[in-house]
């Protein structure tokens, strides 16, 4: 049976440059995927709709953007028999380093990738039953991606660092409760983060030791301290650093139930998320199959 492939732009992804780089590289995709679709698409409800139904009728979806792009991509092609693979033109591109594809590089990069069909198996988390690929971050970490929405004149991680300093002015603590794999939680924060990946943002190194198969995920907390510390903690960030052990606290875990009863801002993969008062986070049982390159070769 001949493998097929389905091609989705996210025509907004880092400013329309991953429609024109799409765009501009029509005629070699064609010629090394003969027969493919490709498809412009400018609303990510749209992309999800399309990836559902592409993963019925191909072999592979390929989400053509950024994370928030292969976001969309997954929750339409997970529990399906299609494969996922990707065409990192967005501003961040986390998850396809996580699966060993450089970025910045040539159509013709990204398409032997995908031609070789080398499998690799990732966790799929959900928090509240909405599937995120590699970090959700609630309060100074979802306030700062609100902020960082707002500046279309920015790219990558110039407006992560222009969000940033405006959340650290404008952040406020809150507390979270609930359970942990069982254990009672209680804590007043800063920030609290879902890592099934160790990068987001672009640079941010936010929990170093997460591994996207290895069935478990970190919670990364950063404690209300003090203002002060928030500030050192998102430079050292900003700089590409893990943020130290005296400013912050990672449980890894299978499964969480948290409260907060403050208002509060959340993001998944960098996209803004829907608030809510209680969060219920796990993995689901099936792997999503993505096309990437293995550690080992």
């Amino acid at each position: 049976m001949s493998v097929t492939y389905t091609l989705l732009v996210n025509c907004k992804s880092n400013s329309s440059r991953a429609e024109n780089f799409i765009r501009l590289s029509e005629d070699i995709i064609r010629k090394k995927l003969p027969g493919c679709e490709i498809k412009y698409i400018s609303s990510p409800d749209q992309l999800l709709k399309e990836a559902s139904l592409s993963a019925q009728n191909s072999s592979a979806v390929i989400a053509c953007g950024g994370d928030g792009t292969a976001q969309s991509i997954a929750r339409g092609v997970h529990g399906s028999n299609a494969l996922m693979g990707l065409i990192p033109v967005g501003s961040g591109n986390d998850f396809a380093k996580s699966i060993g594809l450089k970025t910045k590089k040539s159509i013709e990069y990204y398409l032997d990738v995908i031609l070789k069909q080398q499998v690799i198996s990732v966790d799929v988390p959900v928090i509240n039953d909405q599937i995120f690929i590699n970090t959700a971050g609630i309060g100074f970490d979802g306030l700062t991606n609100y902020y960082a929405s707002g500046f279309k004149s920015l790219k990558g991680t110039m407006k992560y660092t222009f969000a940033g300093l405006k959340a650290f002015l404008n952040a406020k603590p809150f507390v979270v409760s609930g359970t942990i794999d069982g254990s009672s939680f209680n804590r007043k924060v800063w920030l609290i983060a879902v890592a099934n990946g160790a990068v987001e943002g672009g640079k941010y190194l936010i929990s170093p030791n997460s591994i996207n198969s290895d069935r478990l995920l970190e919670l990364v907390i950063v404690p209300a301290y003090n203002r002060l510390k928030l500030g050192l903690a998102f430079i050292l960030l900003s700089l590409g650093r893990a943020i130290p052990d005296t400013f912050s606290e990672v449980i890894t875990f299978k499964e969480a139930s948290l409260k907060i009863a403050d208002s509060h801002f959340i993001h998944l993969d960098g996209e803004i998320g829907e608030s809510s008062s209680d969060y219920g986070i796990k993995l689901k049982s099936e792997y999503l199959n993505v096309l990437g390159i293995k550690s080992d070769e």
